[in-house]
């Protein structure tokens, strides 16, 4: 006769060690796929994070013509900063604005001129100021940090 009870053993070990196997395969594609959406996030947050730019000066040249001066605090990741603004009378705004021209890097400071694309904004009372930056495909990545300067 063959004992077969040795047997039984091996193929319930290779059984639960496939088992686990399998288990740690599932939970491995669920959590990197959390992972891997997230690092978008990620990104944005670490390079908006401390990133200080504001109105120092808002001139207004022309009627509907602007020419705005913006810097950048020390803080902050080294990346190229541009800015999103809004001029703000007190009956209505601006469109938005998009200061490019000039990214600011970290204690930069730099203006630009916005002509007749500002709506005929006429005597504006407050900006806002929401700096961006470029992501690797080019795509713009807005932080969520606003200033605003009253003049």
């Amino acid at each position: 006769m063959i004992n077969k009870k040795g047997l039984s053993g091996i193929v319930t070990t290779l059984i639960i060690i496939l088992l686990t196997l399998v288990a740690i395969g599932i939970i491995w594609a669920v959590v990197s796929n959390l992972l891997s959406k997230s690092s978008g996030t990620v990104e944005s947050t670490t390079k908006c994070l401390d990133v200080d730019i504001r109105a120092t000066k808002v001139v207004e040249n022309a009627a509907g013509n602007y020419t705005v001066t913006l810097k950048r605090s020390a803080s902050g990741d080294d990346v190229e900063m541009c800015a999103k603004l809004v001029l703000y009378t007190a009956t209505s705004n601006s469109p938005v604005l998009d200061f490019s021209d000039n990214c600011l890097t970290p204690l930069e400071s730099a203006p630009q001129t916005f002509g007749d694309i500002t709506g005929n904004i006429t005597s504006a009372t407050k900006i806002e100021v929401t700096p961006y930056y470029l992501d690797s495909n080019n795509k713009e990545k807005l932080c969520t940090v606003t200033t605003s300067l009253e003049f």
